[in-house]
């Protein structure tokens, strides 16, 4: 991508949009058979765009003969009024729409496709944003996948939850939003919560933060009834004791980790040590066994992994080594 798109790109992001505006926009890059044709027509209309601001009234002529060709399409669709915006992040939303309706149009209407889906992943080390094509936000953390239908806005709003996510979810009433992981489903109508799935974990863990939310049954864990939770409780499943608890919490510390901020009270360092691998994407071997059952209290900032350790060897019984890139902790 050229510097000079770059800048256009920025000073799109620059325009006052209202959030609403922005997330319906960026949900539509996330239709599989159009994404290519959308982000061509987008690039192909930035790039002809001076560096200099584009005179006033050049800049509304331009706008009107879009308007106009998308009032003489063929979808005769009824057009919704265009928040105000500067003149080329309009004419770029009507080309989108334009793009989307001449394809719609190609399809026979007797034919319905196959379900697409679109997986979203934060590598071990680094952590995502996505907006999903229902306008919902999400934050993936280190080492976790999210799977969704890219049509899910328009029929039934289903995520597939392998790691933790944190959701901000667009309220419909009639259309629920289901994050379903391998031992439980979530259910909410729109709110912000945390789900902490990792496969290899013992323990799968829902966080509420606003709103409320209901945890369901699967075929791997039965529950007598949904378990409704309100803001501040967390629900902590253990897959080998088979126990489901639910407790009051500081929820913003276990939703920390998407501000790049990790937030730990009395964690043991063996569980410390699967955050630091996920965190920084690094292998630690522990020698000592012992060693796992010691207990810290720490926040996590912008340290880096060296800093950390360098901590830790400081506070607790435990030395290091760097060893073809694996950390190997020993007792000190």
């Amino acid at each position: 991508m050229s510097d000079l798109l770059h800048k256009k790109l920025g000073k799109l992001g620059a325009e006052v949009v209202s959030k609403e505006d922005e997330k319906k926009l960026l949900a539509l890059f996330h239709d599989g058979e159009l994404e290519y044709g959308l982000k061509k027509e987008l690039y192909s209309l930035l790039e002809k765009m001076d560096d200099a601001a584009m005179d006033q009234k050049e800049s509304r002529a331009r706008f009107e003969r879009l308007w106009k060709k998308v009032q003489q399409s063929e979808d005769k669709k009824e057009v919704r009024k265009l928040p105000r915006m500067h003149w080329y992040v309009a004419a770029a939303m009507l080309l989108l729409g334009l793009l989307i309706g001449n394809l719609l149009q190609l399809k026979a209407p007797e034919i319905k496709s196959e379900t697409t889906y679109y997986t979203a992943i934060a590598p071990k080390g680094s952590i995502s944003q996505s907006v999903l094509p229902d306008g919902t936000i999400i934050f993936l953390n280190s080492g976790s996948e999210l799977k969704y239908a890219t049509d899910m806005s328009q029929t039934k709003r289903e995520v597939y939850l392998n790691g933790e996510a944190w959701f901000d979810v667009q309220h419909s009433e009639e259309i629920p939003f289901l994050v379903h992981t391998d031992q439980y489903d979530v259910k909410v109508m729109g709110t912000e919560f945390n789900v902490k799935a990792y496969p290899e974990d013992q323990e799968v863990v829902t966080t509420l933060e606003e709103g409320s939310i209901q945890v369901m049954s699967t075929s791997k864990l039965k529950l007598e009834h949904n378990i409704e939770l309100v803001p501040g409780e967390q629900l902590v499943y253990h897959k080998s004791k088979k126990t489901v608890q639910v407790k009051d919490v500081k929820s913003q510390l276990f939703s920390s980790w998407k501000d790049n901020k990790l937030i730990f009270i009395n964690m043991s360092l063996g569980e410390l040590i699967t955050l630091l691998e996920r965190k920084y994407g690094v292998d630690i071997t522990v020698q000592d066994p012992q060693l796992l059952k010691h207990h810290y209290d720490g926040t996590i900032r912008n340290e880096t992994i060296i800093e950390v350790l360098d901590i830790l060897q400081k506070t607790l019984p435990i030395n290091y080594v760097i060893n073809d890139q694996k950390v190997i902790i020993t007792k000190k």
